[in-house]
């Protein structure tokens, strides 16, 4: 489903490309959603494995726009020069000024672990997915909205 075509006060996990997307400024559906959020026509949650995601991913993306590294070695680069970490500042401002908008912020329990496990084998997916979902399946949520080729938007 289109993410443009979610209902209004619905409640959604918010996958991290969505967030990614909208900091590379390459997905007008993911700045529309998010001023969605930010009028609160929908609730919108974020596991802290998200966040953890988009600030790893986004301080990669930083170290190589930077030309500190490699696009192909950026993490082995920044493991054996750990020095060069203290140069990168703007992913932190990019993604604390995405969590002022209005989401609500799941914490992961040791439950939401445990029941991971049985949904990665049962639907082969990775681990961080897994547990996303386990959370989303806590809550009672019913939308993971994400921007990916094979979901079209909407889970």
């Amino acid at each position: 489903m289109d993410i443009n075509l979610l209902p209004a006060n619905s409640k959604c996990l918010v996958d991290a490309n969505i967030l990614l997307y909208h900091i590379a400024g390459t997905s007008i559906d993911c700045k529309t959603f998010l001023q969605r959020v930010e009028n609160e026509e929908v609730q919108a949650y974020l596991t802290t494995i998200i966040i953890a995601e988009v600030l790893h991913r986004q301080m990669l993306i930083e170290a190589v726009i930077k030309g500190l590294v490699t696009t192909g070695r950026a993490l082995n680069k920044l493991k054996t020069n750990p020095t060069l970490i203290g140069h990168l500042t703007d992913y932190i401002r990019q993604v604390d000024g995405l969590l002022q908008l209005p989401f609500t912020i799941i914490e992961v329990k040791s439950s939401d672990i445990r029941l991971s496990h049985g949904l990665r084998q049962a639907h082969g997916l990775f681990v961080n997915d897994s547990i996303n979902l386990a959370c989303v399946q806590r809550l009672g949520l019913l939308d993971i909205v994400t921007h990916d080729a094979t979901s079209g938007g909407l889970r």
